[in-house]
């Protein structure tokens, strides 16, 4: 019987409640688009779980959805119904399941959110993948830096022939290289270049209209390039969309991107690793990677989601998400240092979106 008991403690160990599921925000049925969306733009969220009269799960509703199902179809925000525009009966995973699988069924349907109920189907929370794969990569980067401190001297001596940059690269090729490789059978990162090949672009001048962005963005299912005369200056997302322009009311077909964009946007090389993309976006809490050419000639936007699948296949990540899980709990000194590091890079964001 003692085996026994160890064992479910072992499973109890990776059950979604470890994954910190987020708070879900929470509207009714009966809610306009209007009216969610303000809700979600004060409290900066991206994703809105729809509650029947009952108080059961109706649906959710995200920022990608605004754009796609409301503005794209040039539907009045103020009174749309959430209710007509929600992906309803969303999957959902208990709290109690597997962390891995949760995980695993968000990478194979293309998930960014998925909603989380307690044993009785109440809704306890939202896990985003965006946010496991940071925490994944995290609790990886702790327990290497745990086991090897040879490893942080290579860091250290990457960093000065080509600086930090570059050392970050290294140190998570040197992090996930081996897993990735073992996880994915061996085949190398592809680059950017590789995986913008023959997709839509969403390229928009400075005086294009929100109106006509958003139907842009929502055939691309990307966000949107702002470029003036060759050059990237600004860049426009869903939840953008959804927080600076629907929650306010602005008119969509005289407003220019340009007024709402976030300007000066980071960008990468398209011979950029997915690998090293993941790193950067974990680095600087980017959801969103602009790819330029070094000449400044922009290729295209790539994001989070699409570096998770260019990188392998479910069982790839399985491994990769099982590999983090058995990782011991980050300490809080750990966590206090990953905070104070990135907070030069998060302030320089800040500047920019407001």
């Amino acid at each position: 019987s003692m085996k026994s008991t160890t064992r479910s403690v072992k499973m109890a160990d990776t059950t979604v409640l470890k994954l910190r599921p987020k708070a879900p925000m929470i509207c009714h049925s009966s809610d306009t688009v209007l009216g969610v969306s303000q809700m979600l733009a004060s409290k900066r969220g991206d994703a809105a779980i729809i509650t029947d009269s009952s108080g059961g799960l109706a649906g959710i509703i995200t920022d990608t959805d605004v754009t796609r199902r409301v503005v794209a179809k040039k539907l009045p925000p103020s009174s749309t119904r959430v209710s007509d525009v929600m992906t309803a009966n969303p999957t959902c995973v208990s709290s109690s399941d597997s962390a891995t699988d949760a995980l695993v069924t968000m990478v194979e349907n293309r998930f960014r959110h998925l909603p989380v109920t307690d044993d009785n189907g109440s809704i306890v929370g939202i896990l985003d993948i965006a946010k496991c794969l940071n925490d994944a990569i995290t609790k990886l980067e702790k327990q290497k830096d745990k086991s090897s401190s040879a490893a942080e001297d290579a860091v250290k001596q990457m960093a000065s022939l080509q600086g930090a940059g570059g050392a970050q690269a290294a140190a998570l090729q040197q992090l996930l290289g081996p897993l990735l490789s073992q996880a994915f059978g061996g085949q190398s990162s592809p680059t950017l270049r590789t995986i913008l090949a023959g997709k839509l672009s969403t390229i928009a001048s400075p005086g294009t209209n929100l109106q006509e962005v958003g139907s842009m963005m929502a055939e691309a299912r990307k966000a949107a390039l702002v470029v003036d005369n060759g050059k990237l200056i600004g860049i426009f997302g869903f939840k953008d969309m959804m927080s600076r322009a629907i929650a306010k009311e602005l008119p969509l077909e005289l407003t220019s991107v340009s007024s709402v964009m976030t300007p000066n946007p980071e960008s990468v090389s398209p011979d950029t690793t997915v690998l090293e993309a993941l790193q950067i976006m974990h680095d600087n809490r980017f959801l969103t990677l602009p790819v330029c050419e070094d000449n400044g000639r922009v290729l295209g936007v790539v994001d989070v989601m699409d570096c998770v699948y260019a990188s392998g296949g479910a069982d790839g990540w399985r491994s990769i998400f099982a590999s983090a899980m058995e990782c011991d709990d980050i300490t809080d000194t750990a966590s206090v240092h990953s905070t104070h590091k990135s907070v030069k890079s998060v302030k320089s964001m800040k500047s920019t979106t407001r």
